[in-house]
């Protein structure tokens, strides 16, 4: 009994040592499998590094999530007086760029219309401050079209079947990628009808069916006077295609009733929302907002600092120089 029973612990032994050599060679071999994991991206949709388009499960850039590239910081919106007094001025445009004015200034790419129309373009061009215009059918809340609607603040939701982007705004569209083509009896909309496919990594909209109740662009600034109207026949065209957490959009616009040719506009881009900024609903009164401005719509001054200095911003200070000091306004009754 005690001989066996010695073989049996001696066999206990050589079982171990076996094993903890065995475990020793597994842990020093350089070809050892080693499981990893991977890392979670910080918010919905974004890429694990900034650089890596994440994929779908059906072999597409995944396009899900939120884009909403943050503004451009701007100066400060106020001046105060010697007298201690405030004046706020709530130009979105504050500190970025001089106003534009006159033709010199203008964005050199515009909708390139024929000679009939661009003469009813200068027209509405006239009526507008920085810009701004109560003719821009954004300033009655229609929805804003395309390409105007752009793509910041949207939310992006990606299926097989479908894409909806969704901006809260009344400019959100579905995408159909089912192979369907354009509906035969199709009624002109806002935001019109939209089909896509997939060239490589590239997402190709197109769209029609959009009315004539919107402008193909607009801003504050006044750069981009000549960019406005278009006709029911209008056709776009855009590809979207994502890296990393930058999305870019090339788009083209087609005319046959107003345009001389195509329009291509430069490329667009936005990037993935920061984790927790999520998207929020937009409310536009339009009666309310038509009344307001054009109750206090006020025309362009020529003494103005802005216009007569062409400064930097809202608000500016005036030359130094005293022959060039601004004309001192005439107290309001």
């Amino acid at each position: 009994m005690k001989y066996w029973l010695s073989k049996w612990r001696a066999g206990i032994a050589v079982f171990r040592g076996a094993s903890l050599v065995a475990v020793l060679l597994v842990a020093c071999s350089p070809t050892a499998p080693q499981k990893e994991t991977a890392a979670a991206p910080p918010c919905l949709g974004c890429s694990v590094d900034g650089k890596t388009t994440p994929m779908t499960a059906d072999g597409h850039p995944d396009l899900n999530g939120f884009w909403n590239t943050p503004p451009a910081q701007t100066a400060q919106q106020f001046q105060r007086a010697a007298d201690g007094s405030i004046l706020f001025d709530f130009s979105v445009d504050q500190g970025k760029e001089p106003l534009c004015v006159d033709e010199s200034c203008q964005a050199p790419n515009q909708p390139p219309y024929k000679p009939e129309y661009m003469a009813k373009v200068k027209q509405i061009a006239a009526t507008m401050v920085g810009g701004t215009t109560p003719l821009d059918p954004d300033k009655s809340c229609k929805p804003a079209g395309l390409p105007r609607a752009g793509i910041g603040n949207t939310q992006i939701v990606q299926t097989p079947q479908v894409i909806a982007i969704v901006k809260g705004d009344y400019t959100d569209r579905l995408i159909y990628t089912d192979g369907r083509p354009h509906p035969a009896d199709l009624e002109p909309s806002y935001m019109g009808h939209s089909i896509g496919h997939w060239e490589g990594n590239t997402l190709v909209l197109d769209t029609i069916g959009l009315n004539d109740e919107t402008w193909l662009g607009g801003d504050v600034g006044g750069r981009r006077m000549y960019t406005s109207i278009h006709s029911d026949k209008e056709h776009v065209i855009e590809r979207w295609t994502r890296q990393g957490d930058v999305l870019t959009v090339e788009t083209t616009v087609e005319d046959p009733v107003m345009f001389t040719k195509p329009w291509v506009l430069a490329p667009r881009t936005v990037h993935i929302a920061a984790p927790g900024d999520y998207l929020v609903n937009y409310f536009c009164d339009g009666s309310a907002v038509a009344a307001l401005l054009k109750s206090h719509y006020i025309k362009p001054d020529p003494n103005d600092r802005d216009i007569k200095y062409l400064c930097s911003g809202h608000r500016c200070d005036p030359p130094s120089t005293p022959a060039e000091a601004p004309v001192k306004a005439a107290p309001k009754s």
